[in-house]
């Protein structure tokens, strides 16, 4: 039988399915190596592997509920022991010998007619029923409270009396119709072939899911492209993806005004903290951003607005807003004038360059982002541009247009 139409009578459609699936996932891996959109592309290619392998699973569990067809070798088997009988019949009556019998006969293999050779064979069968006993002739009985005479009788009595009703339950058993069988060749096919489903359907599903992991590993350290963002800012992402530490060059012409806000909400998801210098506050009815929100849930990070001249006039101020955003427990928006904004980012500066003696550097990113219209310093600018890879501090300059 051909090998096609082996794997439609055992594989059927969940098995087309599967496959299918499992193609489709292919092809979706190798689109996301040339599109920009590879993340979704990825993901969508896990769900139609993970949908490939459900198929395969029920596919597998539908070849096994197949069972071998061993009718074959029992009508084999049974004529082998016909013959054998026979041979052994004609063995015995060739040495049968009648004074009447002619040099023919004599010289005939069977020594008897077709017709004497069966009457012999019956004969046997007979006399070897004849010495079973009687007890064994009834097969098993059911004991119970009854006398040995109620239970003798017919097998049909002993059905139809109520001690007899198991009896009459197992012959409607025996007539169950038994489910799908299949020759053992065909099975043998079904099963290589589910194997090969099976297995391709287990590494395309780990294969999409370790490139949709990279890939959103990848685009979390990125400044702006992050998707689905989680606290997971750490040293152990730094040192497996590589990120931008001075952002100072201009945006994509498809940035809007919610760019900002986006991505201060953004780099709190991510476990990171902010000191941003703008004009004004672009998220002024929030005093908390949230970090992590499971339903009524809520882990967010405070946020304060302050005046940048204020943070200038009192050093205490700017202490306090940059150690909290170091150990990450506050975001900050200094506000006002960049004279003012200027001068605190560069006491800011001189706090980092006694710490930079010490080796020191913030668990998690810190970013330093300004917004007002004039750059700062360009000294400021160099001393950061140098602290910022060795420090996990992020610069962003945004254009002026936001």
């Amino acid at each position: 039988m051909p090998t096609l139409v082996i794997l439609w009578n055992t594989f059927g459609l969940a098995g087309l399915a599967s496959c299918v699936a499992w193609v489709a996932a292919a092809v979706g891996l190798l689109a996301g190596l040339v599109s920009r959109r590879r993340f979704h592309i990825w993901l969508a290619s896990a769900g139609l592997a993970a949908l490939g392998l459900a198929l395969a699973a029920v596919t597998s569990e539908n070849i096994r509920s197949i069972e071998i067809d061993r009718s074959p070798d029992v009508l084999a088997a049974e004529e082998a022991g016909k013959k054998a009988a026979q041979e052994k019949l004609r063995g015995r009556a060739a040495g049968i010998r009648f004074a009447e019998d002619t040099a023919a006969d004599q010289a005939d293999v069977a020594g008897v007619s077709v017709a004497e050779e069966q009457g012999a064979y019956e004969r046997a069968v007979e006399e070897r029923l004849a010495k079973i006993p009687a007890y064994r002739s009834r097969g098993k009985q059911r004991r119970s409270a009854r006398s040995s005479d109620d239970v003798d009788g017919s097998p049909a009595e002993f059905a139809a009396r109520p001690g007899g009703k198991e009896t009459a339950s197992d012959a409607a058993s025996d007539e169950t119709p038994a489910g799908r069988m299949l020759p053992e060749s065909q099975l043998l096919v079904a099963d290589h072939y589910d194997r090969i489903n099976r297995g391709v359907a287990w590494s395309l599903l780990a294969l999409a899911v370790g490139c949709v992991g990279l890939e959103y590993l990848r685009r979390f350290n990125s400044t702006f492209d992050a998707v689905w963002p989680l606290p997971l800012a750490g040293t152990w992402i730094d040192g497996a993806f590589a990120k931008s530490y001075v952002v100072d060059d201009a945006l994509p012409p498809a940035a809007s005004h919610d760019l900002l806000p986006d991505f201060l909400a953004q780099s709190v998801r991510k476990g990171e903290s902010f000191i941003l210098f703008a004009e004004s506050d672009p998220l002024p009815e929030r005093d908390a951003l949230p970090r992590l929100a499971l339903g009524p849930l809520a882990w967010s990070l405070p946020k304060q607005t302050l005046n940048a001249a204020d943070a200038q006039a009192d050093a205490a101020v700017a202490e306090i807003v940059f150690e909290s955003a170091w150990f990450g427990r506050g975001a900050f928006v200094l506000a006002g004038a960049a004279s003012a904004a200027d001068a605190v980012l560069a006491g800011m500066v001189a706090i980092l360059v006694r710490r930079h003696r010490c080796r020191a550097a913030a668990r998690r990113t810190v970013n330093i982002v300004w917004t007002l219209p004039q750059p700062p310093a360009a000294d400021t600018l160099d001393e950061l541009r140098f602290l910022c890879p060795q420090m996990n501090l992020r610069l962003i300059v945004l254009p002026q247009n936001l």
